[in-house]
C-alpha cells in the first residue's frame, strides 16, 4: 500500500473514531456522542483536540496499530527527501522502567505498553548549514505519529532529548545506537487512562503580517546577491605571501572546482603540492583526479580551475564532494554551499578559508611505469590518474 492509501486509511480512522470515539472511558462512565462530521472537520478535530497523554491502561498495542504509527510518521515531509529518520521501537519493561528512572520527565514510560524512539541518521542529512534539516524532518514525522496515536484511540507525549547532550549519550548508550544516529525524542505510547482536556494555544499576539511590523513595501525587499569576483570577507593576496604548509594542507582535503555558471562540478583531493615552475615568479598547484571521475572531463575542457581550503567543521562537506559523484545530482548544490565565481569565471565555494585560482599549463595521464612497482602495483585494478599542474594567477585567504 503506498503512502496515500494509507493517509486514506489514516483519514478513514479518524472520522470513525472521533464519530464514535469511545463511548465509555476509564470505568465505563457515558460520553457525549460525536455528531458525524465530514472529512474536512474529522482532520481539523483531530488537530484541536490531541493533547499528551501521560497515564496509560494495562492493556498491549497491537502489532498492526504500531505498524500504522510507523508508518504515518514516514509519510511526513522531508528536506530534499532524504528521509533522515530512524526509529527505535521499545516494549521491554525494563528498558521502558531505566528510561523512567533516568529522566524525570519520563515517569510514565514505565506504566506504558511502548514507547517509540524517533531518531536521525546523520549520513542521510544535508552538508554543512543544511546539516540540521534533520530536526525539522524528525520533528515532522514526531507529530504525523502524534497525530496518528491520537486519531486511532491511543494517547501519547513527546519526551524530548536532542539538543541535551547528557541525554543524548545516555540514551545512546542504553540502546546502543550507532555514532550516526542521533535520538530526538522518546514516545510513550499506550490506551490512555486519562481524559485531559485539550488546551487553547490561539493568541493572535503571535501573527504577523507580511512583515514584522506589517509594511508590505515591496521596494524594501533584499535583492538577490549576485556573482561576486571576490569571496564577501576575503582578502586578496599574492602566492608568495601565503604561509601554508603543503604537507598540512593536502593532507586535510581540498577542493577542486572546475567549470562555468553554466555548468560544473566539484570533488575533494588529498592528492598534490605547492611549488615553482620555471623560476619563482611562477607559483603552481599539482593535483591529480582519477579518470574515472566526473571532473575528470571538466578539468580537460576547462582552462582554468580552483583548488579551495575549509575549516575543520566542513570535514562533511568535503566528505561529500568526494563520495557523491556529480552524475548523480547537482553537488554543487547539494553541498549547500555557496557558489561563487571569480572574473575569470571559475567556480569556488564562498565559505572556504583559502582559495587558489589556477590557470591550466599541464595535463596528461599519469605513467607509472616511471615510478617501478610501488605505483605498478597501486594502479593494478584502479584507472589511472591525470596530473594537472596550474599556476596561481589568483589567491584569497579569509580574514
Amino acid at each position: 500500500m503506498n503512502k496515500a492509501e494509507w493517509l486514506n486509511v489514516l483519514l478513514a480512522v479518524a472520522v470513525v473514531i472521533l464519530s464514535v470515539k469511545t463511548a465509555f472511558f476509564n470505568q465505563g462512565s457515558p460520553s457525549a456522542s460525536i455528531k458525524e462530521q465530514t472529512a474536512e472537520e474529522a482532520v481539523l478535530d483531530n488537530l484541536m483536540t490531541r493533547t499528551s497523554i501521560r497515564a496509560y491502561r494495562d492493556r498491549p498495542v497491537e502489532d498492526e496499530k504500531v505498524e500504522t504509527l510507523l508508518r504515518a510518521a514516514m509519510a511526513a515531509p522531508s528536506a530534499g527527501n532524504k528521509q533522515p529518520w530512524k526509529f527505535v521501537v521499545i516494549k521491554d519493561k525494563q528498558i521502558l522502567k531505566s528510561l523512567s528512572e533516568h529522566f524525570n520527565t519520563m515517569k510514565m514510560a514505565e506504566h506504558a505498553p511502548l514507547a517509540i524512539v524517533v531518531c536521525g541518521d546523520m549520513e542521510k542529512t544535508f552538508p554543512a548549514d543544511g546539516r540540521d534539516y534533520w530536526v525539522e524532518d524528525t520533528s515532522a514525522a514526531s507529530e504525523n505519529l502524534l497525530l496518528a496515536a491520537h486519531a486511532m484511540g491511543l494517547g501519547a507525549v513527546w519526551c524530548g532529548i536532542y539538543p541535551m547532550q547528557e541525554r543524548v549519550a545516555w540514551l545512546k548508550q542504553l540502546l546502543r545506537l550507532p555514532e550516526n544516529i542521533v535520538p530526538l525524542n522518546v514516545i510513550p505510547i499506550g490506551y490512555p487512562a486519562e481524559d485531559p482536556a485539550p488546551k487553547d494555544k490561539w493568541d493572535p499576539a503571535h501573527i504577523h503580517y507580511e512583515t514584522w511590523d506589517g509594511a508590505a513595501d515591496a521596494t524594501a525587499a533584499p535583492t538577490q546577491a549576485s556573482a561576486r569576483s571576490e569571496p564577501a570577507k576575503w582578502t586578496k593576496v599574492a602566492p608568495a605571501e601565503l604561509r601554508e604548509n603543503p604537507f598540512t594542507l593536502f593532507s586535510d582535503a581540498l577542493a577542486l572546482s572546475v567549470g562555468s555558471k553554466d555548468r560544473m562540478n566539484a570533488m575533494t583531493i588529498g592528492w598534490g603540492g605547492l611549488g615553482v615552475l620555471w623560476g619563482k615568479e611562477r607559483p603552481v598547484v599539482t593535483v591529480y583526479v582519477e579518470k574515472r571521475r566526473y571532473t575528470h572531463a571538466f578539468m580537460e575542457e576547462n582552462e582554468y580551475f580552483t583548488v579551495e581550503a575549509f575549516a575543520k567543521d566542513y570535514d562533511r562537506v568535503l566528505k561529500y564532494l568526494g563520495t557523491v559523484s556529480g552524475r548523480d545530482e547537482d553537488k554543487m548544490k547539494g553541498s549547500g554551499l555557496t557558489v561563487g565565481f571569480t572574473d575569470l569565471g571559475t567556480p569556488f565555494f564562498e565559505e572556504g578559508r583559502l582559495v587558489l585560482e589556477c590557470r591550466k599549463l599541464y595535463g596528461a595521464p599519469f605513467d607509472p611505469e616511471g615510478f617501478g612497482e610501488l605505483a605498478r602495483k597501486e594502479y593494478s585494478n584502479r584507472p589511472l590518474h591525470s596530473i594537472y599542474i596550474g599556476e596561481i594567477v589568483n589567491a584569497w585567504i579569509r580574514q
